[in-house]
């Protein structure tokens, strides 16, 4: 039984992409929590935005060369489409890095300092200033700034990904839709209005002409 569901579950990630997006985004989402309990900023601005940017780069490369071999069988049949999904895990972690806020924000971070997490979010780290702490709630206003500049930046994508999928969506159903009358139209043109259609006769009166020819 668990040969047939590994074998059934196989033949559903290279038949259809939608299984194989919809495995490595739970994935994902279990990795970027995982990243945010460990993730410490290094707050030092010669290393943050280096440092953040591995954090983008390398966990969404790897998801796009792992969503690409399991599509690439149809690659010869459906270019297009196996690129778009293979960018599409890619974009679903740069989003999620954008939604939590820490990443940019460590990115956009300026001051020398100590990672230690906020008084306002236990869950979220700062970059507390070393030097001139007496601007500590200034530096961390800027921070925060940061962060919902990131989010806000994650909401922007969100947005401007659900255009495509809405016009998708409208095409199909316009494609359906005059498909679904195609058969119709020829059904009644095969039709020969001038052929008037006989009842059948009954199975009595058959069996009655079948008695008198014998």
């Amino acid at each position: 039984m668990t040969r047939e569901w590994i074998a059934c579950l196989k033949k559903q990630l290279k038949k259809s992409p939608f299984y194989s997006n919809a495995i490595i985004g739970f994935l994902m989402v279990g990795l970027e929590k995982l990243v945010e309990m460990d993730f410490a900023c290094p707050c030092n601005p010669k290393m943050n935005l280096m440092f953040s940017v591995a954090y983008f780069v390398v966990p969404a490369l790897f998801s796009s060369a792992l969503m690409f071999c399991i599509q690439s069988p149809q690659c010869k049949t459906k270019y297009l489409l196996s690129t778009f999904n293979c960018i599409i895990p890619a974009a679903v972690w740069i989003m999620l890095l954008f939604f939590d806020g820490q990443y940019l924000a460590c990115a956009q971070t300026s001051w020398e300092g100590l990672t230690v997490h906020t008084d306002i979010s236990a869950s979220t780290t700062w970059c507390h200033p070393l030097i001139n702490s007496n601007n500590i709630t200034e530096k961390q206003i800027t921070f925060f700034g940061f962060r919902n500049t990131s989010q806000i930046v994650a909401l922007a994508m969100l947005f401007l990904s659900s255009l495509p999928l809405f016009i998708i969506g409208c095409i199909r159903c316009r494609h359906q839709a005059s498909g679904s009358k195609e058969p119709e139209a020829e059904q009644v043109e095969m039709e020969d209005p001038g052929q008037s259609s006989s009842p059948p006769r009954e199975r009595s009166s058959l069996m009655e002409d079948e008695c008198r020819d014998a």
